[in-house]
């Protein structure tokens, strides 16, 4: 056995004996070094060489994240271990990205788990060392490589062809005006660049090139900045990728404009105004991107929010827990009319039905109104109908949006010191559609009325009143929402002016099921496995878990072939399943489980979409739920499949 010099950089004797005594019991064959400050540390390592450092997060000179970034400016070549304690496991976690090989929780690891943190981490740096050697080796090729793509005009790709989602090389991205991996595209996003009259053959051309296996290749156009007209010309072939266990559709694509049309300026100009009008604006790209990229951490910080309201909080923590819990809120419901908005332009809004409780709803949106009618020196009064049932199908998200943008408008077009009054009722009808009724009424400043009926119009333009009547936007998009919910919407001028109305009516269903009466908590032992790549997510989300009940058991898998594998090893009652994941996504792991097990699989996605959520259906994913999702709805979802699933 390798003998393996360790240098551990620890104030505390008793943590320097206990791991002493570890690597000893443990039969590791090692030299291990002790300094007790950082300064020492560094000064050792000018002097001596070895393989591997243990290092303390707080030592007598220096603590916190600021002792991994000091180190690793001065040591970069050895790999490093951090050592925190159990309320810092986020800074371990925070260390690794920052280019620590692991990290170690102090009095939360063995013998055998120490031994083994030091030989993967090893491995693991050996392996970076030699990537890192064939890159620089690779780098003269690859430049020689990438120069003659450029000079061609030659881009490759590959897309997953059970998610379509896509990987360009940096040319495509030029070719489209986008800088260089910007974002991560897919399908829909190469197909709605494409002009108008050729869609249907490029969608036709994927499909066949999919389902035959042979190589393809078709000339189009494409439109950029409703300006730009490029020739492209793209290649595919099926491949099977055996390392990840995918089927991928793999090609390239050329930029041929100036073989079919050399151009007298630097681009081609589209001149008629069906060309400009066949491609959207870039800016639903834009939204859906940041709407992926922002759900996971307000998902996280909402976890981590309930967690803390588990904890011992004085009266004065508990309302600053309930102004930021408030706030997350407020801001999920701007975040949402930003991506609707997106959406409403390119008339791609889809409805995504499914049980909801009402008064659930209606509670975090009183919590959200008292706070923004507090500033805005108002009060709001909701009156709730007895009628209305407990648990209606609905579109959740676009009914809480709604609600919330009535109110939004009756606070920007209204009084100070005035009361907002908000009436939901029902309407009796043909069972089981019901008729959500809203009625909101409030004094108004002077205001243009004829401008107002505008905004109901169905060509509205959302660019004008994003950029140019702001205030009014909220009034648009809920126009927008409530017809695509097959409902009515009016705005009605009352007492000369001086008073608004908005009225809506809004078809739901009513549940035959009603709410299922169900524990809040788990009577028997549940043993969950937690699918999830993102660290502190993954974290945020296995304690809320744990300290939901003591029934509950969490495992982790951090990709989609740990989740298959751990699902062969064990029988779990349920599957927490995130979609979009590194080597295997959600779906392709859920298929290769479901194949095996009929445990019940909940699906957890940042980027909601209803091809998504049918494709997850389709494969037998048993729920659907959208990040942010509240700890307390979680739960419900959980206890309803451990129900139905052994019911």
């Amino acid at each position: 056995m390798v003998n393996t010099d360790i240098l551990i950089i620890e104030d505390n004797p008793a943590d320097i004996a206990l791991i002493e005594a570890y690597l000893k019991e443990s039969g590791f064959k090692h030299t291990l070094y002790k300094y007790d400050s950082l300064a020492g540390g560094l000064s050792f390592l000018k002097e001596q060489t070895v393989d591997l450092v243990l290092l303390d997060l707080k030592l007598v000179d220096v603590e916190g994240f600021k002792t991994l970034q000091l180190f690793r400016e001065k040591v970069p070549d050895i790999p490093v271990i951090v050592l925190t304690g159990f309320k810092n496991e986020i800074m371990g976690i925070q260390s690794v990205r920052a280019g620590a090989q692991d990290f170690l929780v102090k009095g939360d690891f063995d013998p055998r788990s120490l031994t083994r943190t030091i030989r993967y981490s090893l491995q693991r740096f050996e392996a970076q060392v030699k990537l890192q050697k064939k890159a620089k080796q690779l780098s003269q090729s690859e430049r020689r490589n990438q120069l003659a793509h450029q000079i061609a005009h030659f881009g490759k790709w590959e897309m997953d062809i059970v998610t379509n989602a896509m990987k360009w090389d940096d040319e495509i991205f030029k070719f489209f005006d986008f800088s260089p991996q910007s974002f991560q595209p897919t399908l829909s996003d190469y197909i709605k660049y494409v002009h108008v009259e050729d869609r249907p053959k490029v969608e036709g051309f994927f499909e066949t090139a999919i389902k035959d296996g042979q190589p393809h290749h078709i000339d189009h156009r494409i439109v950029i900045d409703n300006t730009v007209l490029k020739h492209l010309q793209i290649k595919a072939q099926v491949s099977y990728d055996e390392q990840a266990n995918r089927i991928l559709l793999v090609g390239g694509v050329q930029d041929i404009t100036n073989l079919i049309d050399p151009p007298t300026t630097s681009n081609q100009q589209v001149d008629t105004k069906e060309e400009v009008a066949s491609v959207p604006d870039i800016e639903e790209s834009m939204f859906t991107e940041f709407n992926f990229n922002i759900r996971t951490p307000i998902a996280s910080i909402i976890n981590f929010l309930y967690l803390l309201e588990k904890t011992t909080t004085t009266d004065q923590q508990n309302d600053y827990i309930s102004g930021i819990k408030s706030s997350l809120d407020d801001l999920s419901f701007a975040l949402n009319n930003w991506f609707n908005l997106a959406t409403l332009k390119e008339e791609k809004l889809d409805i995504k039905n499914s049980e909801i409780l009402l008064d659930e709803m209606l509670r975090v949106l009183e919590n959200v109104s008292a706070i923004r009618v507090e500033n805005a020196g108002m009060s709001i009064v909701f009156e709730v109908s007895p009628k209305l049932p407990g648990v209606i199908i609905t579109d959740q998200q676009k009914l809480s949006q709604i609600l919330y943008n009535i109110i939004e408008t009756a606070i920007h077009l209204g009084k100070k010191d005035q009361e907002i009054l908000l009436k939901l009722n029902t309407k009796t009808g043909q069972k089981p559609v019901i008729h959500f009724l809203v009625n909101a009424s409030f004094e108004v400043n002077p205001f243009d009325t004829k401008e107002l009926d505008t905004l109901l119009a169905p060509d509205v333009d959302f660019n004008e009143i994003a950029y140019k009547k702001r205030d009014f936007l909220p009034v648009a998009i809920t126009s927008k929402l409530i017809n695509c919910m097959q409902g009515r919407f009016e705005l009605k001028s009352k007492a000369a002016g001086k008073r608004l109305e908005i009225a809506c009516q809004i078809p739901v269903v009513a549940s035959d099921n009603g709410e299922l009466n169900l524990p809040e908590t788990p009577t028997e032992p549940v043993d969950i496995l937690l699918v999830e790549d993102h660290d502190l997510h993954r974290l945020a989300t296995r304690r809320m878990l744990t300290s939901w009940s003591d029934m509950v058991s969490v495992d982790i898998a951090e990709d989609g072939q740990q989740a298959i594998d751990k699902a062969k090893s064990k029988n779990y009652d349920v599957i927490l399943m995130d979609i979009q994941m590194p080597i295997l996504n959600g779906i392709e792991s859920s298929i290769k489980i479901r194949s095996k097990s009929d445990t019940p699989i909940i699906a957890l996605t940042a980027n909601e979409s209803k091809q998504e959520q049918e494709r997850c259906f389709m494969i037998g994913i048993n729920d659907y739920v959208v990040k942010t999702v509240k700890p307390q709805n979680l739960f419900k979802r959980i206890m309803r499949q451990l129900y139905l699933n052994r019911s």
